[in-house]
């Protein structure tokens, strides 16, 4: 059977062809991960851009690794993709928020439940675990860009043109109650997908034809 090519890939929730003004698509997935699918949406809309806005993935990794130093932890000279935590006061107060800005009563005005952080970001948290498997992913995309275009020069300048946080598979358990019986300990764990590109337009000697098939 033939895959109707009008529908996404299975495993992704959009279709696996370059934006209009880029190329060399590149993706990467991470499929049932235990973490707060709450989190992982909001650092989704903050990396996510538009037109002109696009964040480029070198420029993701920096700031998320600003995140994950909220509770200590810090590139590993030993290894230059790991991190260590140190548990110092220090590289704390060096951390910055993912801003919380989805509405969580709809129709109510709502509320972010998240405290207002310095300048003028307003609520914001810093989720470490989720922000920590985000950099996984997006290193993930980086090193497959590498093996499947040999001609790009830095991979960090790649933009991130898609990228998305969803409900997996339900992890079921149960938590002992009294008497013998039992209530249901229900836990969404979450799929990441990530799509990055080059931006064609910031090329100088390259022309890109639109109608050549490779967008």
């Amino acid at each position: 059977m033939v895959r109707d090519s009008t529908k996404p890939r299975s495993g992704y929730t959009q279709l696996l062809q370059n934006t209009a003004g880029f190329h060399s698509l590149t993706t990467a997935r991470a499929v049932n991960l235990d973490i707060h699918h709450k989190h992982c949406y909001q650092i989704c809309r903050f990396l996510r851009g538009k037109g002109a806005s696009y964040k480029t993935v070198g420029d993701a990794i920096e700031y998320l690794e600003k995140v994950i130093k909220a509770d200590g932890w810090i590139e590993d000279p030993d290894n230059p993709d790991g991190y260590k935590r140190h548990n110092e006061h220090h590289i704390r107060r060096k951390a910055r928020a993912i801003p919380y800005v989805r509405r969580s009563r709809k129709g109510k005005g709502g509320n972010t439940m998240a405290g207002h952080r310095k300048g003028k970001m307003g609520p914001g948290r810093y989720p470490v675990k989720a922000s920590l498997a985000f950099i996984r992913l997006l290193r993930s995309a980086m090193n497959n860009a590498r093996e499947q275009y040999e001609d790009i020069d830095d991979v960090e300048d790649m933009v991130i043109t898609h990228i998305a946080a969803h409900r997996g598979q339900v992890r079921r358990a149960f938590r002992p109650r009294a008497r013998g019986r039992a209530s249901p300990k229900n836990h969404y764990q979450v799929n990441l997908e990530v799509f990055l590109e080059v931006d064609a337009r910031d090329e100088e000697g390259d022309d890109w034809d639109m109608d050549d098939g490779d967008f």
